[in-house]
Formats: C-alpha cells, structure tokens, sequence
C-alpha cells in the first residue's frame, strides 16, 4: 500500500467516525431522558374544586366542603384531598417502562369549580417489589410505584398511589365515634320486649330486677360501655332506604348514659353482606349549673348529630353484636355458699 493510500485510508476513517458521532450525538438530542419529568402538567393546587376517577369515584368541593359525589355525598376528609392532589401535582417519572402495556388505564381528571380541567393522567397497575434480605420475614411484595401513562408511552412512577384505586374509604374518616368509657354510668339493652339496664355504683356495675337464685355474672360486664368507644363503617347506607327496608323498627337499641348529661343512643337494623344497619343520635340534659360547661357540651352534641346523626352507616357484625345483648347474656345462677368444714362433715356423719 502506498503511502498516498494510507492518508486517503486515514481521511475516510476520521470522516466517518466524525458522522457516527454526529449521528449518535443527533439521536440523543432528538430523545432526550423522560427521567425526572413531571407527569402532570403545572396547576394550582387551590383551583381544584372536583377529583374524577373515571366512574369508580368523584370528589367534589361545594358549600358543605368537599364530599364524595359517589357515596351520596358523604364528608370528605380535606387533609387526605390535600395530600394525594399534591402528590399528582410533585410526581416524577421514575423510568419508561419498555414493552409494558397498560390495557385499561382509568382517567384521572382534575377540574376547577367551573368543570374546566386542569390536568389529567392515566393510571395503570401498581408495581410490586420484592423483599430483599431479611425483608422477606415481613410478608412478600410490596407496591413500591405505579406504572402511568406519560407522552404516549408506559413509565413507572415512585409512589404506589394508594388512595387512586377507586376506594372511597381512604378519602373519608371511617371513624363513626370514639366515646370516652370511663365517664359512663348507665348502659341499657333493648331488643324486643325484653330490656336490660346497667347502672355503674362507683366503680362496679349493677343489675336490678333479679331473682332470689340470680345475680349477675361480673365477668360479662368489663365492656357494657365501650360499644360506641372505638366505632368505624364499612358502608354508608342509601338515603333513599325507609325505616322499613332499614328494619330499625324491630332491631335491637343500646344506650349510654355519661354523668355530664350527654346519652347517646344506637338503634341496629337489617343485616347486610357487609354487617349490619346503625343510625346514631346524641342528647343532652344538663345535670350542673355551669352555663360555659353546659354550653360546649350541647355545642358538641349538635356537632355529633350534624355528622354522625345524620347518616345510616352499615357496621361490621361483631361490633353490632356488643350492642345487641339480652337479659341471658349477664345472669347466672347465684352460687350457694358452701357449708363450713366442721358442719359439712357432721352433715355427712362423720
């Protein structure tokens, strides 16, 4: 090979080199990283007024504040709005997820009050994580992000999304009640014609109405007042429902009497797939003369009623079941005192 051909080789090759960079460096500026991109575009946080989840859920601010369209209108809790919108609002791209195809993504749609939309997104299946090291003790995978749809192709965001499945409970405080027990002093059981009433003597409850063989049985009363202590739903009954179909009108009724006046009533219907029907409603008759006292605990009341009052929830059985006690559930048989040693053997002729 001359050296004329040498030089020409060596030009060819610069020149070519010099095109594959040029092209590799063209590519790259064409399809830059979708890494770190916001999946949402920009919007206000305080204009959003409406949170649709295709037809599985519809958020809505109105005059009463922001409620569950699809649960009749049941309260939303702001705080958990607040935190999942600012969740879309900050939610980056974590990866595109090659290959991966989301069959039936449901639309996500932010809107004003005027219905306008701010942004939109399309959420597919969560992505599940499997425990590495000594994780595995706690269980198996875990939803560690969620595949979305973003420019026309599938990627993987860093949060799961939880609250974004369609399910209305983690938009809602699910909690019906939470009454102090330690304040009760009467309890009382209606199912039928039959009632049972409990009245608290200093620190342990009583039982009139008992037979000469009868007393009643203290290791069945530890609970008699924390029925309504630790009260969550499952479900929030349709308002279109009469007492009838509601079966209040044969169902069972507890009721707690405090010593600051407040009683509070529970009355149980129908039985549900779910559990069973409860409605709820708070009283006050005041007992001493502080008017301020007086005041804020009647306050309080309207405030239970406007809430809880106002509504027919479903509860789990067994919760229902603590309500629903009868006469059978605290009596027993009076236990005879047994003889002194010395009468029980001449009794026996010894």
């Amino acid at each position: 090979m001359t050296t004329k051909n040498v030089i020409i080789l060596g030009v060819a090759a610069v020149v070519l080199g010099g095109a594959a960079y040029l092209t590799s460096s063209g590519t790259k500026v064409r399809t830059p990283s979708l890494n770190g991109k916001s999946v949402v575009k920009a919007f206000n946080v305080a204009d959003v007024a409406r949170v649709e989840l295709g037809d599985k859920l519809v958020l809505v601010a109105g005059e009463q504040g922001w409620t569950v369209e699809t649960l009749y209108g049941y309260p939303a809790d702001v705080v958990k709005i607040r935190e999942n919108v600012l969740k879309l609002a900050e939610l980056k791209v974590g990866q595109v997820a090659r290959g991966r195809k989301i069959d039936s993504p449901v639309k996500l749609a932010l809107k004003d009050a005027k219905g306008k939309e701010l942004a939109q997104l399309e959420i597919g299946d969560q992505h599940f994580a499997k425990p590495r090291g000594g994780m595995h003790m706690y269980g198996g995978a875990y939803p560690d992000g969620r595949y979305v749809k973003y420019a026309d192709q599938t990627v993987l965001v860093k949060d799961a999304l939880d609250a974004f499945d369609g399910d209305w409970k983690k938009w809602v405080n699910t909690r019906i009640c939470q009454l102090p027990s330690d304040g009760a002093v009467a309890v009382k059981f209606v199912s039928g014609k039959e009632a049972v009433e409990l009245k608290r003597d200093g620190k342990d409850w009583t039982m009139s109405g008992l037979g000469v063989k009868e007393e009643l049985d203290t290791s069945k009363v530890h609970a008699v007042d924390s029925a309504l202590s630790y009260l969550d739903m499952v479900n929030v009954a349709d308002p279109k429902l009469t007492e009838t179909e509601l079966g209040f009108a044969t169902g069972a009724v507890y009721s707690v009497a405090f010593k600051d006046g407040k009683k509070y009533v529970a009355k149980l219907g129908n039985t549900t797939n779910e559990g069973r029907y409860l409605k709820l409603e708070a009283s006050f008759t005041p007992v001493g003369t502080n008017a301020v006292e007086n005041a804020a605990i009647e306050s309080a009341v309207k405030a239970f009623n406007s809430m809880s009052g106002k509504w027919t929830y479903v509860i789990q059985s067994y919760a229902a079941d603590s309500m629903a006690k009868t006469r059978k559930d605290f009596v027993k048989a009076k236990e005879e005192p047994k003889p002194a040693s010395g009468k029980a053997d001449a009794a026996a002729g010894k």
